[in-house]
């Protein structure tokens, strides 16, 4: 009876010994159970922040692409620069849509990468700023150069235009100007005639008048006589003289010796025709390449 009273005692112990691991194991696996679950929980809202922050990030890498789109400038290097540049944040926005959110070191990469990115087109920002008001002061120094050039221009065209009216002037009055002039007609004998049919030879008398600014020294002076029909006289057709850019031929030439006071002179013409047509015998005096005097006389 003492035997079974101890066998029932001990059996008892040892339910009550594994009673007690059970419940410790059980209290370990609901322990286990439970920083699993804070874990798993903890690591879905990570995966879910870490989610939101690249998409995020793309929607941060799509605007910056747009304001670089905004950016212009005609400076090829600066736009050669800006190209490149959109490119990689393309390039970047693709690599960034194709990453895990599971990757949180490559995301925080991509997000320090737009960090840089910004900065750089701030740099652009300033140069294009910097650029387009050079390019203002530029053109508002072009516009007052070119303002300056018009007004110099002008100024030329009146200084041109004044120094053209001054040597006309200055031309016109040192041209030696023929004075008194008288066209005389001689019969074979020498004596004066007024009849057309017995002329032989003519006279013409003038004087080149005072010219203080005219110059000086040997003078050609040129004389062409007219017939009736306004042909003229001539003792070789080969003679001709330049005036107003053309060669014309003329009756008798002679040199005279001009210093600036009046000179007489008179230069003869003997007719080769047998006899001369009646009517209005016309003389002009060339010299220095002008016309500087003429004269008429009529013959019956």
């Amino acid at each position: 009876m003492d035997n079974l009273k101890e066998f029932d005692s001990a059996k008892n112990k040892n339910n009550k010994g594994v009673l007690y691991v059970l419940i410790v194991i059980i209290s370990l696996l609901l322990a286990a159970l439970v920083v699993q679950y804070y874990y798993y929980n903890k690591t879905v809202d990570e995966v879910e922040q870490v989610s939101q922050e690249k998409a995020k990030l793309t929607v941060e890498y799509q605007s910056l692409l747009e304001n670089y789109e905004t950016l212009e400038t005609s400076n090829d290097t600066l736009s050669t620069q800006l190209n490149a540049e959109k490119q990689k944040i393309e390039d970047l926005v693709r690599k960034l849509k194709s990453t895990k959110a599971s990757n949180k070191a490559q995301i925080r990469k991509y997000k320090k990468e737009l960090k840089t990115l910004r900065d750089i087109m701030k740099g652009f920002v300033r140069q294009i700023d910097s650029l387009n008001t050079l390019n203002v002061q530029l053109t508002e120094e072009n516009q007052h150069i070119k303002k300056q050039y018009n007004s110099a221009t002008k100024k030329n065209k009146q200084l041109s235009a004044k120094y053209e009216e001054a040597s006309s002037k200055v031309q016109l009055a040192s041209t030696i100007r023929a004075i008194d002039l008288n066209l005389e007609a001689y019969n074979k004998k020498g004596k004066l005639t007024t009849r057309a049919r017995k002329t032989k030879r003519f006279g013409i008398k003038f004087k080149l008048d005072e010219n203080l600014i005219a110059p000086t020294g040997a003078k050609q002076v040129y004389i062409r006589i007219t017939d009736p029909e306004e042909h003229v006289l001539l003792e070789n057709e080969e003679l001709t003289f330049s005036f107003e850019g053309e060669d014309i031929v003329y009756s008798a030439v002679r040199t005279i010796d001009y210093n600036g006071e009046v000179t007489p002179a008179t230069v003869y013409f003997e007719s080769k025709k047998e006899e001369l047509l009646s009517g209005e015998y016309k003389v002009d005096i060339f010299c220095d390449g002008k016309m500087i005097g003429e004269t008429a006389v009529r013959l019956k």
